[in-house]
């Protein structure tokens, strides 16, 4: 599944420092590897519960900033866990947008708890 990937400045500041954990690996290949290690975590509470869906830095501020393939199970499984009504995340007016939020989500765990997932 091929999609735009809606991201903001400090997502692209995680990829960073992950691309220099792990040299050599290219943005979009980041952004799967951790998205397929978070879903294999199997606690979307742990990853989307409500400290880690709060919007920082204005929901609706993220901008597309590369197009990602995904395997289909993973956007899939994200798409699920968007409509999953447990999770309070904001309404968006694209499946690109949602799926993208749920990424962000990855990555802010990423971010604060590093250690949480490996890929």
């Amino acid at each position: 599944m091929k999609f735009s990937l809606f991201l903001k400045d400090t997502h692209m500041k995680v990829i960073e420092k992950l691309k220099e954990k792990h040299s050599g690996t290219s943005d979009q290949d980041i952004v799967k590897k951790y998205v397929k290690a978070a879903i294999q975590l199997n606690d979307d509470d742990l990853i989307f519960g409500s400290a880690r869906e709060q919007c920082g830095g204005g929901c609706f501020a993220s901008e597309p900033y590369f197009e990602i393939e995904m395997d289909e199970d993973d956007f899939n499984k994200l798409k699920d866990v968007y409509e999953n009504q447990s999770y309070e995340f904001e309404e968006y007016d694209s499946e690109e947008e949602e799926i993208s939020k749920t990424i962000r989500c990855i990555l802010n765990f990423v971010d604060y708890q590093p250690d949480a997932v490996s890929i």
